[in-house]
């Protein structure tokens, strides 16, 4: 073979081994591309430059949700049919396996109660009535605090105004408290209902809403000394019941602009002995009510005339035991793509309320929503790409503790500090004590829905 048929030889060899390497190189780094790609959520790759998109899908869910709604059917079930839905209640017990039961009839597949953990003390109010007998008659509107005591039947005794807002304010009290029935917290001024307690949102309005500054941290106003105010209100607790007064009545707070008045009142626990009173080392020790601002009110004015004043109360409440756990509601629709089923858009809102309203709005609505939501795409047969999951939490109004508990399950926790000014707050509220560790499920939620906004059309979504 010639010298230059040699060197063409070689030159074709090594032009093929080029291409061959190249070819190699190219399908090694299309194999590592593909393999980096199912290893990051679909949100993290490039989106298409359109969207394909099914309007008739979409008619057909509006006509669904508009022309054929379940909503009063489950609304009816759960507000007027199961009603108040407090945490670690027989009521919330059956709330959650009527909507898992719900969730399988309409279609949904793996609908089960998930635990979250211990909460508490089981309780729920039976019957409360107060009366002011002398020196009129006159009903008063009333209803047991969360975990209050039974009063074991009817008592009756002279009612008495304390003045104190820290510890030492109690001692002129040693003394005269027994027998008593104790009017405790502040009077405060009840303003007219001078506009609707109701408006829908202008465009200013949602311009305004759109603008609102957004801070890295939520900065709740009453944080501040919350914890001092807690270890206050659980030392009054104990100084009353040590006195053998025989009962005590809180007025209604002030939620909200208009709120708090006109018969309305608001039972939870920042009418309590503390916040923890769901827990047996903090348990009430004396039966406590909530009654409407205008009642205690002429109590109040009446006692500051140094007129005598007796009330009658009987508070009938049971509780259910002390090591109740907390359960979520939990359904899906699987997925169908198999590149996507293993992604997750969530739903959701929470299941439980305070015990004295049925939670109508709070948080009975965004449960309805969520269970509408599921219902519409299992009666139109729709086959998601991914799977499309509810969740119904429980624990929200002590402290978040169903989301938070399934998130800290399934997605990833964050540890909350021990410092001693953040000790005696509540899980919710306290800061940040260390790094976020997250599980592999995290990245596979691809959108999470929650509404808790109450009643309304829906104008917009938060972020």
């Amino acid at each position: 073979m010639s010298s230059r048929t040699r060197l063409l030889s070689i030159v074709a060899i090594l032009l093929c081994l080029a291409f061959s390497l190249s070819a190699a190189d190219k399908k090694s780094k299309d194999a590592k591309a593909e393999s980096e790609a199912a290893a990051k959520p679909s949100y993290e790759l490039p989106q298409p430059a359109v969207e394909t998109l099914d309007y008739a899908m979409y008619d057909r869910i509006r006509d669904e949700g508009l022309q054929h709604s379940h909503i009063m059917e489950y609304a009816s079930g759960l507000i007027d049919g199961i009603g108040p839905r407090l945490t670690g209640s027989p009521n919330l017990k059956r709330a959650n396996e009527w909507t898992r039961d719900q969730f399988t009839a309409m279609g949904c597949v793996n609908a089960h109660l998930e635990d979250w953990g211990e909460f508490g003390m089981g309780w729920r109010q039976l019957n409360t009535w107060v009366r002011m007998s002398s020196p009129d008659t006159a009903v008063f509107i009333a209803q047991a605090i969360p975990w209050s005591p039974s009063s074991h039947g009817a008592i009756s005794g002279p009612a008495i105004w304390i003045d104190a807002k820290e510890e030492k304010d109690l001692d002129k009290y040693k003394g005269k408290l027994a027998g008593k029935i104790v009017f405790f917290g502040a009077m405060r001024d009840v303003k007219p209902v001078d506009k609707p307690l109701f408006e829908r949102r202008d465009a200013d309005n949602l311009k305004t809403t759109v603008e609102y500054p957004v801070h890295a941290e939520p900065q709740e106003p009453w944080q501040p000394g919350f914890a001092k105010e807690l270890q206050f209100r659980e030392k009054a607790g104990k100084f009353l019941a040590d006195e053998h007064a025989i009962a005590v009545v809180v007025p209604s707070r002030d939620g909200s602009k208009n709120g708090g008045s006109g018969g309305t009142i608001f039972d939870d626990s920042n009418g309590g002995s503390g916040w923890f009173t769901y827990q047996r080392e903090h348990a009430e020790q004396l039966p406590i009510v909530v009654t409407a601002i205008e009642n205690y009110g002429r109590v109040y004015r009446l006692l500051k005339a140094n007129v005598p004043v007796t009330v009658e109360m009987d508070v009938e409440t049971e509780f259910t035991g002390d090591h109740e756990h907390g359960f979520d509601t939990i359904a899906e629709i699987p997925g169908t793509d198999p590149k996507l089923k293993d992604e997750v858009v969530m739903v959701g809102g929470h299941l439980d309320s305070w015990a004295s309203g049925t939670g109508a709005t709070d948080n009975g609505a965004g449960t309805l929503v969520a269970m509408e939501v599921m219902r519409i795409l299992n009666a139109l047969h729709v086959q998601p790409r991914r799977t499309i999951r509810v969740g119904l939490w429980t624990g929200e109004e002590e402290g978040i503790f169903g989301s938070y508990g399934y998130v800290k399950q399934h997605f990833g926790y964050a540890p909350t500090s021990n410092a001693a000014d953040q000790a005696g707050l509540p899980d919710f509220l306290r800061k940040p004590g260390g790094p976020l560790e997250l599980k592999p499920e995290q990245v596979k939620v691809s959108g999470y829905f929650n509404v808790d906004n109450g009643t309304g059309k829906i104008r917009g979504i938060y972020l």
